[in-house]
């Protein structure tokens, strides 16, 4: 069983995607903030259950009961309430507020749940049955093993 990933090293991955979605907004104007919420949305599916944030970092998500890679479909629902207080954008008039308040709402709902859990599940881990570990703690257990052997 692979242990669960440090709780900083998760946040600066969540930041790095962050950046990507705000670079994408920026770089491909009009629709590169459409494009960044979809790669927050299924990010988590690419690289064998890696992000670029997670990637970089050396996080990867994988599922509970199995411990195997997870799909987009699972990226899908462990990171909807992120992409959708972000979305909240889209609305004319009070959008920005709107993003910025729920943003706040349900982001700090999410580090809560990370902090105050004992393997750092957040409620979108919870939902999709995942959790992150560090891929490259896997490859340190692999090799002293191989050296106690």
């Amino acid at each position: 069983m692979e242990r669960s990933a440090n709780k900083l090293n998760r946040f600066i991955a969540k930041a790095i995607d962050l950046l990507i979605v705000g670079f994408f907004s920026k770089v491909f104007y009009p629709y590169g903030f459409m494009a960044g919420l979809l790669y927050l949305l299924i990010g988590d599916g690419f690289f064998d259950g890696q992000s670029l944030g997670k990637k970089l970092i050396g996080l990867k998500v994988i599922t509970m009961p199995g411990e195997k890679k997870i799909e987009f479909k699972d990226s899908m629902i462990r990171n909807m309430f992120l992409v959708i207080a972000l979305a909240f954008a889209f609305i004319p008039l009070f959008g920005l507020f709107l993003m910025f308040t729920a943003g706040l709402f349900i982001y700090g709902i999410e580090i809560y749940y990370i902090i105050t859990n004992p393997i750092g599940e957040r409620l979108g881990d919870r939902l999709a049955f995942t959790k992150v570990v560090d891929s490259a703690r896997r490859g340190d257990t692999d090799a002293t093993a191989a050296l106690v052997d």
